[in-house]
């Protein structure tokens, strides 16, 4: 029987296994029975007490192996509670073998694998059985997003004087969803030109809301709860206060994962390039979606990824969950890849793309989406410090330092359109963009 889900992970291991597995006696056993027989036999032969008084301690252990030779075949069910978490967040590998009375201890030994931190570190395991059920708790905490699978594991009962056991059993953990760790992250500033219906964004155009815009006669079909008695008092006529309207946005993410530069040590150490870009979508995701704006996430990678546009905590969860998903891939100078595809954003929307910019194919990219008329900011994920390749070899060293200078070039051409980039450093990172954005006038978005 097994389960699966969302929260959990579930499994009973031996249950289609119990016809198949059964004690067995160990090289321990079988040195005793040979080291009584032959002291026996030498005894015998030689007719010397003091051979039979060497081999009595080993005839007892094996009188008193068979006589309590294990009968009953244990179960073992293994769980990971939860089986999706944050990056960062830990979660619970156990093991429960049932029906090992006749066994004095368990042993489990697990592979280790990067990423996955546990308590107690991966290796041996061994248990002491009291009672009829020993259970194993392994604490795995997750450095990093994505699909992390555990290390695998082996499972063995063995019986007093070590000279039955049952098994190993060879377990194949399942895969551990991360997410990527939600970071504190918030804008002061209004996401530039709403164009929806119900959001947080202060419109240009007067309607209900809850920022003051002016005080005006009364019209008909003015609400009396508008009336602004003060000036009404003053001049003797009745005087409404008026709102401006407050809207929602449409934002698009695009998440460029087509190469992965740097070095990635976890939510602990450094950050590669693919790491800064996930962990920063997932961020602008979580803040956008909780100020009510319309959120779509589109990722440029070998599986190209897409999640259409949505408001919510459900979708801050498909996002989550995609995010998760996106396929690593490295870095290599040359190697072509996939022209992204159109991005299908309607009037008004912010484009927000986060790329290394190390690609000549997502450079014309934005580019494209300039000519569009979208309004458009690019975050430089690319680390400060990253490498490609082996540092000690000149010939790499070489062809990066052109990529970089080619890269500024590409850059210097981005902002000469009028296009922000803008380097990732967390909070506060497009503040600044996104007043000069609204400060602007509306763009006019030409149809393809």
């Amino acid at each position: 029987m097994s389960q699966t889900g969302p929260l959990g992970y579930r499994r009973d291991v031996t249950a289609s296994r119990t016809a198949i597995q059964r004690w067995r006696p160990t090289p321990t056993l079988l040195q005793a029975l040979a080291t009584a027989v032959l002291a026996g036999a030498a005894a015998a032969l030689t007719r010397r007490v003091d051979l039979l008084v060497l081999g009595t301690p080993f005839v007892v252990v094996l009188a008193w192996s068979l006589a309590t030779r294990p009968t009953r075949a244990p179960r073992l069910t293994v769980e990971l509670q939860p089986a999706v978490l944050h990056e960062g967040g830990s979660t619970r590998w156990s093991m429960e073998l049932t029906d090992v009375g006749d066994a004095d201890q368990v042993v489990t030994t697990v592979e280790g694998r990067r990423f996955l931190d546990t308590d107690p570190p991966f290796g041996e395991i061994v248990t002491p059985v009291h009672g009829d059920t020993a259970r194993q708790d392994i604490t795995v905490r997750a450095l990093r997003w994505g699909a992390q699978r555990l290390g695998g594991t082996a499972v063995t009962a063995v019986s007093p004087w070590n000279a039955y056991r049952f098994g190993p059993i060879d377990v194949t953990p399942p895969t551990l969803q991360v997410t990527p760790g939600a970071l504190l992250f918030d804008l002061d500033a209004t996401t530039p030109h709403p164009q929806g219906l119900v959001g947080q964004n202060r419109s240009r155009r007067r309607g209900d809301g809850s920022e003051f815009a002016d005080i005006r006669p009364f019209q008909a079909g003015d609400r009396l709860r508008r009336i602004h008695w003060p000036v009404s008092a003053r001049t003797g006529e009745l005087h409404v206060r008026t709102t401006y309207a407050e809207e929602d946005a449409e934002v698009h993410l695009v998440l460029d994962a087509s190469a992965d530069v740097g070095t990635s040590e976890g939510v602990d150490g450094a950050a590669s390039s693919l790491d800064r870009g996930v962990r920063a979508a997932a961020a602008l995701a979580q803040h956008l979606l909780r100020r009510g704006e319309r959120v779509e996430l589109t990722v440029h990678a070998p599986d190209p990824l897409h999640v259409p546009l949505g408001v919510g905590l459900r979708q801050h969860r498909r996002i989550l969950d995609t995010l998760s998903r996106v396929h690593v891939d490295v870095a290599g100078l040359g190697r072509r890849t996939r022209r992204p595809r159109p991005l299908r954003a309607g009037p008004g929307a912010l484009v927000i793309v986060l790329t290394p910019l190390v690609d000549e194919e997502h450079t014309g990219f934005v580019l494209r989406l300039a000519a569009h008329g979208h309004s458009v900011i690019v975050v430089d994920c690319l680390p400060p410090d990253a490498r490609i390749g082996r540092s000690d070899d000149p010939l790499v060293g070489l062809a990066w330092r052109l990529r970089q200078l080619e890269r500024g070039l590409e850059i210097d051409r981005i902002r000469r359109l009028g296009l922000p980039v803008v380097p990732w450093r967390g909070p506060g990172s497009l503040d600044q963009v996104l007043r000069q954005l609204s400060a602007r006038p509306r763009p006019r978005v030409r149809a393809r």
